[in-house]
């Protein structure tokens, strides 16, 4: 039943309420790098063998050192170099700012106000402080060095991410994947989706569920057009590049990311099984436009839902008619959205040779944000006792361990699907780069 969903989805809110007890017992971070696309490629060119003529003296024996066995000489990819400059920072300085967005959504009678946290390619030596991580304004999360609103690198445009954070959660949970996109060249975006953050549900003042399946692709949607059109004059919106661009998205985030990439809601089904207030709203005459054409956002080159939920309210065969590629990624441990039920059926619905799905048999629902290692274990234990069961606990693989990784496949996958660099394809193939992940294809 679709109330009962609603039921479901309104009890993960205090879940990230433990959020404010955060601690900075975790700075994260990797050595900088001075390895970009450009330094990808050759180094990937130039670390192969070569053989003596006549005799294969190559430590593959295939002749050529390339260890694809054809024998060619084609200078196949070194993988370990790739994987070693995927996770690793990027050349550029990463900035940090909050912007603020105002729109109107479908149905809506007043605008709406965001808060747009922004990371990108910022200069160097500008002589900007440490940008400051504040959850809701209460907490500060770990940051030991993005800074605080330094120039935007002049060497864009830069490509666009944006991330779309859980349900009860905020923008500013993505950090980790943030850094890792700016500092090798992305301008990344993730709005606080008001009416279903942090506190607004410490505040029992969230927004209806089905407001919210509208109104969080729209704020997709309305941070591109934002981004397009200037940003009301902020320098950052003249170094994006809105001809690539990459979205993923956390639980309730990754319904938002399957919606706003193109997946179709089942609206006449929605309509048979909402109460009286939520089939008002769905009736509107511009909410029953906007779902009857689709939440997608054509912009949208590839996408990355981690843990999603709410696969049962999209149409039969929307995740088939997808276009665009599709790294999922999920966790089989997970029992706020069940891999079972969320993230399988729409792995075996998803139907793009390109699509990817790294799951993570010792994963649970917080194993793609940093709560477990940013919150001091007695206060984990003390906010949301079940946390300790779903991604934070011994029986999970470490999430100091799981986020980095993930953030090196989700930049390698934006790079190939989103810029074209085929030679990353390399990291989808063999074996998954951390022993507790299950990389699956079609």
């Amino acid at each position: 039943m679709f109330d009962a969903r609603v039921r479901l989805v309104a009890s993960w809110l205090p879940c990230l309420a433990l959020a404010l007890a955060l601690t900075p017992a975790f700075a994260g971070g990797c050595a900088s790098d001075d390895g970009g696309g450009e330094e990808l490629a050759d180094e990937a060119e130039s670390d192969t063998d070569e053989s003596d003529e006549g005799t294969d003296t190559s430590p593959t024996g295939d002749g050529d050192g390339d260890g694809d066995g054809d024998g060619d000489g084609d200078g196949a990819p070194d993988r370990d170099a790739i994987l070693e400059l995927l996770g690793s920072d990027g050349p550029y300085t990463v900035g940090f700012e909050e912007l603020a967005l105002s729109y109107t959504p479908p149905g809506a009678a007043e605008p709406r106000e965001l808060p747009v946290l922004v990371w990108y390619p910022a200069v160097e030596d500008s002589g900007a402080g440490l940008a400051s991580y504040s959850l809701g304004g209460l907490v500060q999360l770990p940051n030991s060095k993005t800074l605080d609103a330094p120039p935007v690198s002049p060497e864009g445009p830069f490509p666009v991410v944006v991330y779309s954070h859980g349900s009860g959660g905020a923008g500013i949970l993505g950090y980790p994947f943030a850094e890792r996109f700016a500092s090798h060249g992305w301008v990344l975006v993730s709005a606080n989706h008001v009416g279903n953050t942090v506190s607004d549900a410490l505040n029992d003042s969230s927004d209806s569920f089905v407001e919210l399946m509208v109104t969080r692709p729209s704020d997709v949607s309305a941070m591109l057009d934002a981004l397009e059109t200037g940003f009301g004059g902020e320098e950052v919106a003249s170094a994006a590049d809105l001809d690539h661009v990459f979205l993923f998205g956390h639980s309730f985030g990754g319904y938002t990311t399957f919606a706003a990439g193109g997946v179709e809601l089942d609206y006449a089904a929605l309509l048979d099984q909402c109460d009286p207030l939520d089939c008002a709203y769905l009736e509107q005459p511009e909410v029953a436009q906007a779902l009857e054409a689709g939440l997608g956002d054509p912009r949208i080159d590839a996408i990355g839902p981690q843990a999603p939920a709410l696969y049962p309210l999209f149409a039969d065969g929307a995740y088939a008619a997808l276009e665009i590629p599709t790294m999922l990624q999920s966790g089989k441990l997970d029992i706020t959205t069940p891999d079972a039920s969320e993230a399988s059926p729409a792995w075996a619905a998803l139907d793009n040779p390109d699509d990817v799905w790294i799951d993570l048999p010792f994963g649970g629902h917080y194993s793609f944000i940093t709560v477990c290692h940013d919150l001091a274990p007695e206060l984990l234990a003390l906010v949301e006792p079940n946390n300790a069961d779903d991604g934070c606990g011994p029986d999970f693989t470490p999430t100091t361990e799981v986020i980095p990784d993930l953030a090196t496949y989700l930049l390698g996958f934006a790079k190939l699907h989103v810029l074209g660099e085929a030679e990353l394809a390399v990291i989808f193939e063999g074996e998954p780069i951390h022993p507790e992940f299950d990389l699956i294809r079609h």
